[in-house]
């Protein structure tokens, strides 16, 4: 090993220092260097990429505009390998003019300037439009910091004036669209230290159209006003899609002028529109009906009517004709209209006829000399008919009323039905109507009247007519009472709903009684007969007022019993032997003796009851499925 002597050891390290000294003391400008993209000048809030290089290699580096730390991104910027780095900024909120952007790494440092140019920006409203009067918020940025002021305009006109600018060169003004045309208007600055802005904004002035007062009659004479409309330009302007009247816009593009509601509007809300090019504006007016006052207002046909109005032409007329009903000429003459544009009361009856004076609601329209229209509306209503009762058998009386009918108008009232032949018939009355339209009449139901519904028609002199009603002959009915029982037992049976006057033959199963009831007016009769020698089962009763083919037929239903059994038929066999029976029910002894039928007064055996029984000699009774020992003389028995 080679040894040094200490001195030069001593050189060595000396050398050895100063060579670090000279790398460290060496100019950064000399190696580290930032370009910034895509151009050094730029607003607040800009995106500047800087590319940086000659930097020490894969360490740290800051970012700064005028010596503060601004942030980027990525965050953290860490250098290559070979000392290079690309990052991006936005450029912080600053005064106009020239600013440093610097990048180090704690030992080279690289700077540029950056130019900082004045903005203008609309904050709001957000679509940056709207019609004369919009208030409008705009910031500005990049001008300058020396605690001047600041004047905001549109289109050269003021929106905004004497607005501090902080010291940071930014500030906000709000202001308010002056009177300008329509369309696209430009918005910028200008500070007290001569800056204007570099960038500025664009707002587009739409037209406005109103009207005043914003309701009135048809022919109306209104105040038209507008804003934004192109300077000295043609505005078109039509009511509800009719026709178009054109009027010339302001230099400023503002409108004012008068406008004439179409006479013909009809009432409502109408939407006017008004057309410059391709600029539009609306606005709407509400049409107050130039009423005619018709009394009464609803009512049948041929009903009179009382017919006045106002605020007509004055002094003006209604010709014949131009008084019209459902679209239909209505006054055949003249009526006058006073100074004070009044009608002159004029009575007319309604048309008569479904054609010019159809159900419902009519309108109905006056136009006068001056072009003035007037409407009104008559109700045309259709009278009531109805029937009480709604059902009843021939000849019965029936009662009819209705209402809505015009007084004094004779109402025919026709009943159509279908005959017992089954042909048509019809038969009718007449009715005059009170001072209220009511009418009230009676009605026979026609003998020869089918069983079914038949209709009732009503129809006045004028034409009016109603719904019609409905009346239900019922078809023919009995009944039997009681309804059921032995052979031998009485029943009345009632019917209705045949002819008047008619002979009715009623039978039960196949037995017809000779005897033939009469029905009477009404086509009702009663019956009474005793159930002949028929099996029992539930059997047929019906009758007839023909032969129980044709003609009126009915039928009930009569229940025949099996005949009660007697101690006789009960003792039938040991018929002979039976000396007398004993029965005891309710405190009192009933007895039965063959031979003494006047004083035998047991007429049967109840089950649960016991008997006395005496026979003659010994025998068995079997009766019922049971069998009963009995021996010579009485027996006592519990009959089962």
């Amino acid at each position: 090993m080679i040894k040094f002597p200490n001195m030069i050891k001593l050189l060595v390290v000396l050398a050895m220092v100063c060579s670090l000294v000279a790398i460290v003391a060496a100019p950064a400008s000399a190696l580290a260097a930032i370009t910034l993209t895509p151009s050094n000048t730029g607003t607040v809030g800009s995106p500047v990429t800087v590319n940086a290089s000659g930097f020490a290699g894969l360490t740290a580096v800051l970012a700064k505009f005028d010596g503060a730390v601004v942030t980027t991104a990525p965050s953290t910027v860490t250098t290559l390998a070979a000392g290079s780095a690309s990052f991006s900024i936005s450029i912080p909120t600053a005064t106009a003019g020239a600013h440093t952007i610097s990048v180090t790494d704690g030992v080279n440092t690289a700077t540029a300037t950056y130019t900082v140019l004045q903005k203008i920006a609309i904050t709001s409203p957000s679509a940056k439009q709207g019609p004369v009067g919009t208030s409008v918020t705009v910031a500005g940025t990049g001008f300058s910091g020396a605690g001047v002021t600041a004047d905001v305009t549109i289109d050269s006109s003021v929106l905004a004036a004497g607005v501090p600018v902080d010291s940071n060169g930014s500030f906000t003004a709000t202001g308010t669209v002056p009177s300008l045309s329509s369309g696209a208007k430009t918005v910028s600055a200008s500070d007290g230290a001569g800056n204007t802005a570099d960038v500025t904004d664009t707002f587009t002035v739409t037209p406005t159209l109103a009207v005043s007062p914003t309701s009135g009659l048809p022919g109306a004479i209104v105040s038209l006003g507008g804003s934004g409309w192109p300077a000295s330009s043609s505005v078109t302007v039509t009511f509800a899609g009719g026709s178009a009247v054109v009027f010339t816009s302001t230099s400023t593009g503002g409108l004012s002028t008068v406008y004439t509601i179409p006479v013909a509007a009809t009432a409502g809300v109408k939407t006017i529109v008004g057309t410059s090019g391709t600029f539009t504006a609306s606005t709407t007016f509400t049409v107050v009906a130039r009423a005619l006052s018709l009394t009464p207002n609803s009512g049948p046909r041929g009903t009179v009517v009382l017919i006045t109005g106002s605020n007509m032409t004055p002094g003006g007329t209604i010709a014949a004709g131009a008084l019209a009903f459902a679209g239909n000429t209505w006054n055949p003459y003249a009526i006058s209209i006073d100074s004070a544009g009044t009608l002159f009361p004029t009575t007319l009856p309604v048309p008569t006829n479904s054609t010019d004076a159809p159900l419902g609601a009519n309108t109905v329209k006056a136009t006068d000399s001056g072009g003035l229209i007037a409407y009104g509306t008559y109700t045309v209503s259709r009278p009531t008919v109805s029937v009480s009762p709604v059902t009843g058998p021939r000849n019965s009386s029936m009662t009819i009323t209705g209402a809505g009918w015009l007084p004094g108008a004779t109402v025919t009232l026709t009943f159509d039905y279908t005959n017992t032949l089954g042909g048509t018939s019809s038969t009718a009355i007449t009715t005059v109507p009170d001072s209220n339209g009511n009418i009230a009449a009676a009605m026979n139901v026609p003998a020869d009247a089918k069983a079914a519904e038949h209709g009732i028609a009503a129809v006045d002199i004028k034409g009016n007519s109603a719904a019609g009603a409905a009346f239900t002959v019922p078809g023919s009915i009995i009944a039997v009472n009681p309804a059921e029982g032995p052979v031998g037992t009485s029943v009345t049976v009632t019917g209705s709903g045949f002819y008047s006057y008619t002979a009715i033959s009623v039978k039960i199963g196949g037995y017809q009684f000779l005897q033939q009831p009469l029905s009477d007016v009404m086509g009702a009769f009663s019956y009474t007969f005793t159930v002949p020698g028929l099996a029992p089962g539930s059997t047929a009763v019906q009758a007839s007022d023909g032969n129980f083919v044709s003609g009126n037929t009915a039928s009930a239903f009569f229940v025949i019993k099996p005949a009660a059994a007697t101690v006789q038929t009960i003792l039938a066999g040991i018929s002979g032997k039976v000396v007398r029976v004993w029965g005891y029910t309710d405190g009192t002894w009933y007895m039965y003796d063959p031979a003494d039928a006047a004083g035998s007064n047991l007429t049967t055996l109840t089950a649960g009851k016991g008997y006395w029984m005496n026979v003659s000699e010994a025998v068995t009774l079997i009766y019922g499925g049971y069998s009963y020992v009995l021996g010579a003389g009485w027996n006592l028995i519990g009959w089962r």
